[in-house]
């Protein structure tokens, strides 16, 4: 069974992406000259943002010309990615009157992708507070969601209030009763948080446990939080620490002050290799009672494999963008910021009742099939039929070859092997039944080893004789030719 993850935008979706700029030029008109410095503007504010970001001394909402690259060219493509994802979340039974708070909303980026993606939201009394710390940019997403209403869903029952708070401050300052929100949304908000330290020596992960309990006390049974980052080693990692401490576990790298510079580290140091049986205890570091339990893109509770410090993998997806609005695709063309597909990294959260506990889930024997989401692209891996993925299963990561035509982030069930990846140490997958079975069985080497052979034959019988503590004659005799030394060469002086 193989469930995908993205769907194609519905044509209410399609037709508010291609009126987003007509609204845009409504909200936040731009000159002749503006309108020629555009692609450039969004050059700069991307470089900000990705290479650059110790140039960001202040927010980019203080500069109108980055303010209007965000709004044009940032604003659209999370549209674009987010009306592929949101539809394929399952948020279970809505209430009939919503109450949503999206934290570090910016123009109202995510709310505005519910009302164009979520028809079963967009007909309900949703009523939807955006938080941010710069009050200018809220007010413009506000123009922008009243404009797109007007025009394509003038009697959406939505009410749009908004609140000056950081990430941490929103929960408490909500003026609603504890226990009474449905969801709590953050879109590019925990890298910001990562920037920005409240006092020395209170990390991010500090702030993600605060956050979690103040967001646990204001959350329904059964609430949902519902957080996503860029598709990059960063926002993986900030997503996966996220579900760390949703789970409750204690941080593994206290040593490092930020997830970014531990990234960074990892990925110079390269994959660590570990002996065949050095596995980990899927729950080894839980010890408080766990407040969330992850729905998607995770397939199961326990440790996430990206955190292992073996690893420099990530979990991330890519999101179509055939659908882009061609005006968008037209600028990012003349700025040099062209994309085929958006990369994302996302985590579904649902509070977990008293009587739940997630900790006791057990790992499934590997006997059985095993849920598996696809965390990466398609690549090439010497001597495996086909083109590979990664995967994220119950017993770590997972390595399925051959598995190229699953669509990106699909839920998949294969079949675990004996074998492991030698590089990376994944657990081999099968998609099917018949590939699973290890070839000592009917008297040839799985299909892994026969790829992969730890050693070569010569190689082990010249060290069998030395394994048998036999006299050095004896072990000679049992040498392969190729492998004895040869006599000393006699130099001229000799």
């Amino acid at each position: 069974m193989i469930t995908p993850l993205f769907s194609a935008p519905d044509s209410f979706a399609r037709r508010g992406l291609d009126l987003l700029f007509r609204v845009l030029d409504d909200v936040m008109p731009m000159n002749g000259s503006q309108k020629r410095d555009l692609p450039m503007a969004c050059r700069d504010l991307s470089a900000l943002l990705t290479t650059e970001r110790d140039g960001l001394s202040r927010p980019y909402w203080t500069s109108p010309r980055l303010t209007s690259a965000y709004l044009r060219y940032f604003l659209p493509w999370n549209l674009v990615r987010l009306s592929a994802l949101l539809p394929g979340l399952n948020f279970g039974r809505v209430p009939e009157s919503p109450l949503i708070l999206d934290m570090g909303s910016g123009p109202l980026t995510l709310p505005l992708a519910l009302w164009l993606s979520r028809p079963d939201l967009r007909s309900r009394p949703v009523t939807l507070v955006a938080s941010d710390t710069t009050p200018h940019i809220l007010e413009l997403g506000r123009n922008i969601f009243d404009s797109l209403r007007a025009e394509l869903a003038p009697d959406s029952p939505w009410t749009i209030r908004t609140m000056r708070a950081s990430v941490t401050q929103a929960p408490r300052r909500l003026y609603a009763k504890p226990g009474s929100l449905w969801m709590i949304s953050m879109g590019n908000v925990l890298n910001e948080m990562e920037g920005r330290r409240a006092k020395p020596g209170h990390q991010i992960v500090d702030r993600m446990r605060e956050l979690l309990e103040n967001a646990a006390a204001m959350l329904s049974d059964d609430g949902f939080i519902l957080s996503v980052e860029p598709g990059t080693r960063q926002g993986g990692r900030l997503i996966a620490h996220l579900r760390k401490s949703a789970l409750r576990g204690v941080e593994e790298e206290p040593e490092h002050e930020d997830l970014t510079a531990f990234a960074l580290r990892e990925e110079q140091a390269g994959r660590r290799f570990y002996d065949e049986d050095d596995d980990f205890d899927d729950m080894d570091d839980f010890g408080l009672p766990p407040m969330f339990t992850p729905l998607a893109p995770c397939p199961h509770a326990g440790r996430c494999p990206m955190l292992d410090r073996r690893t420099t993998a990530w979990c991330h997806v890519n999101a179509p963008a055939e659908h882009a609005p061609a005006a968008l695709k037209e600028l990012s063309a003349r700025a040099g910021l062209d994309k085929d597909s958006i990369s994302l990294s996302f985590l579904l959260l649902r509070k977990l009742r008293e009587e739940e506990d997630v900790a006791a889930e057990s790992v499934p024997s590997r006997r059985h099939r095993v849920p598996a989401r696809i965390v990466s692209d398609a690549f090439v891996v010497p001597g495996y039929p086909g083109r590979a993925r990664y995967a994220c299963t119950p017993l770590g990561l997972a390595l399925i070859p051959h598995s190229s035509h699953l669509p990106p982030g699909a839920l998949c069930e294969a079949w675990p092997t004996r074998d492991k990846d030698l590089k990376s140490r994944a657990v081999i997958l099968s998609l099917e039944e018949s590939s699973r079975t290890d070839g000592r069985e009917n008297g040839r080497k799985s299909f892994s080893r026969r790829l992969f052979p730890e050693k070569r034959p010569a190689e082990k019988n010249a060290k069998r004789g030395r394994a048998q503590n036999l006299p050095r004659s004896e072990q000679r005799e049992n040498v392969p030719e190729s492998f004895r030394r040869r006599p000393r060469r006699s130099s001229r002086k000799d």
